[in-house]
């Protein structure tokens, strides 16, 4: 049986509508690119864009800000931890994020065809930035680890080893982590 290929385009817009008290947008973009090496040998490539603010002189209800880190987008670092912090160190969430992620699939040993369960090697990259900051490929956190997941009968379970390459002393590292079902 090859291995998967395909592309993945997903485009999301989200606002406050006229005539509501929320007056703010949310746009997030993702590309994802499954490319086979091999027959059981896959690159996987994710690329994840986002804005948000708000509109009319209102700021961006901080509910609606965005966040990264931890197993669905930065890998071995806390989730939602990245980015802007109050002067207490609390995570605030920020109006940009940009996210990557690079990772070779292959099968699990020893259980032949069955592709429900797969490991991979991956290199993510992200971070998330406040209303007033430049988006620079410079503030990039970097991990890169071992992943597991399997499409169970009960849900996806995705469990992961990630060892951050450029952590600064303020954030907050997490190596192991799991998922268990879908995040919408």
């Amino acid at each position: 049986m090859p291995a998967p290929t395909g592309t993945l385009i997903r485009a999301s817009v989200e606002a406050g509508l006229p005539g509501g008290t929320l007056k703010y947008y949310k746009l997030t973009e993702q590309v994802q690119w499954y490319y086979p090496l091999s027959r059981t040998y896959t690159l996987m490539l994710n690329g994840e864009i986002g804005a948000a603010n708000g509109m009319g002189g209102k700021p961006l209800p901080f509910y609606k800000n965005l966040y990264a880190g931890g197993v669905t987008s930065v890998r071995g670092y806390d989730s939602y931890s990245l980015g802007p912090r109050d002067s207490l160190g609390a995570i605030l969430g920020g109006t940009k994020r940009l996210v990557g992620n690079a990772e070779v699939l292959f099968p699990m040993p020893g259980i032949g065809v069955d592709r429900s369960m797969r490991l991979g090697v991956f290199l993510d990259a992200g971070q998330v930035y406040g209303v007033d900051e430049k988006m620079r490929l410079s503030d990039l956190r970097y991990s890169t680890g071992l992943a597991f997941s399997w499409d169970s009968p009960m849900g996806p379970l995705r469990l992961s080893y990630g060892h951050p390459l450029n952590a600064k002393p303020e954030d907050k590292i997490q190596r192991l982590q799991f998922q268990f079902g879908q995040v919408f």
